[in-house]
């Protein structure tokens, strides 16, 4: 069965609200939540293999920055970027996480469940 992996840099209602989105989705995986601002450092970090799919979630620009500190340690990963709406971001920092598709709460969220599938499609 294919895992995929939902991280950020911090906790908020927001962040709980994606993981129960996901949970509902099941998209042929299962979904592991990293615990918040934990670095990659959670023993559930250990089940992350090369290639899996991991869904960044960030608010703002803070939390971009702070994934950016972290890329080390996911840039093996197939990067799903949430982020809240397109206009509290700009454009320059979030392409440096590589994700693969960025998808934002205020917009085109119908679309990851459909993306998500395919993704794990191509992984059996």
């Amino acid at each position: 069965m294919n895992n995929f992996f939902l991280y950020a840099a911090r906790d908020s209602q927001i962040f709980r609200w994606l993981e129960h989105f996901l949970s509902k989705i099941h998209p042929d995986g299962t979904l592991i939540t990293l615990p918040p601002g934990s670095e990659f450092t959670s023993p559930l970090c250990l089940q992350l293999r090369s290639n899996d799919i991991l869904i960044l979630f960030a608010q703002d620009e803070e939390e971009i920055n702070d994934l950016l500190a972290l890329r080390d340690e996911y840039e093996s990963f197939r990067i799903l970027l949430v982020m809240k709406n397109q206009l509290q971001i700009s454009g320059s920092k979030y392409p440096l996480l590589t994700p693969r598709f960025v998808f934002y709460l205020d917009s085109n969220m119908d679309d990851l469940p459909g993306y998500l599938k395919n993704l794990l499609d191509k992984n059996r």
